[in-house]
């Protein structure tokens, strides 16, 4: 139990709630180099995001895009291998970015896109000899 007012807390002590979310994106980075990236957790003001290139810089500006979203502009504020945090400049519509994922899942489900055999390998075991005699 906690004896301090939350409502004294100024709003950057107060840490925002994160949603838990898997959605691929892109970033300009200042250089006008574009690196594919995953966002992994959002909140109002920022993303938790992770790449398998090389993540930009601490105090880089960048231009994040995701589905179905006006492009964002945000700095990163921390870095830790390929993970790293970007704060937004303004807000991102949760809602309009589900429907934007709902809508291209839905695409590719009608345009034969959705295999799974297509996306990754798929393995059959050998069928099983019985141990014992039967």
């Amino acid at each position: 139990m906690s004896f301090m007012d939350r409502e004294q807390l100024s709003g950057a002590a107060l840490r925002e709630e994160r949603r838990a979310r898997l959605v691929r994106g892109t970033l300009r980075l200042p250089s006008g180099t574009v690196i594919a990236a995953l966002v992994r957790n959002l909140s109002d003001r920022g993303l938790g995001m992770t790449t398998k290139s090389r993540p930009p810089a601490r105090g880089d500006a960048v231009v994040v895009t995701l589905p179905g979203s006006p492009d964002l502009d945000g700095v990163v504020r921390w870095v830790r291998e390929h993970d790293f945090g970007v704060e937004l400049g303004g807000s991102v519509d949760t809602d309009q970015l589900a429907t934007a994922i709902r809508t291209e899942i839905a695409r590719m489900k009608d345009a034969g896109e959705w295999q799974v055999s297509s996306l990754h390998r798929v393995h059959t075991p050998p069928a099983a000899k019985p141990r014992r005699p039967v």
